[in-house]
């Protein structure tokens, strides 16, 4: 069902490609339901990508349209990675960008796990 106002999937988004195998990734994880690789523009000194395997161009999209053992696959392959990681201890930051006001650059529904140093405010203080 396509949520009001938003695209439909774009089947030639990077992210679909790196799915399909026609552009290679840094994997750092896979399961059935998600795929997280390294980003190739980090903006930390750990950005890793995670990426549900379903066709959602955004969280507004994932959380309407995805079946629960989907979501919660992703939410668990997300968590999995920062363990994976050794994260959770010194600690990192989890955005999904949703929309264009929030910067959301490619289509395909994707958590930015970043960490390595401390990040400081999200937003500045206005």
């Amino acid at each position: 069902m396509p949520v009001q106002g938003l695209p439909p999937y774009d089947d030639n988004n990077i992210f679909a490609k790196i799915l399909r195998g026609e552009i290679p990734c840094k994997k750092v994880f896979e399961n059935d339901w998600a795929l997280a690789f390294h980003d190739i523009a980090p903006q930390a000194p750990v950005h890793v990508l995670v990426i549900p395997k379903g066709k959602y161009c955004s969280f507004a999209d994932f959380s309407a349209n995805a079946p629960a053992e989907e979501i919660a696959g992703f939410a668990r392959a997300v968590g999995q990675v920062a363990r994976d990681l050794g994260l959770e201890a010194p600690g990192y930051r989890l955005i999904s960008n949703m929309g264009e006001h929030s910067g959301q650059e490619v289509p395909h529904y994707h958590a930015h796990i970043l960490a390595g140093r401390p990040l400081g405010r999200m937003l500045p203080k206005t």
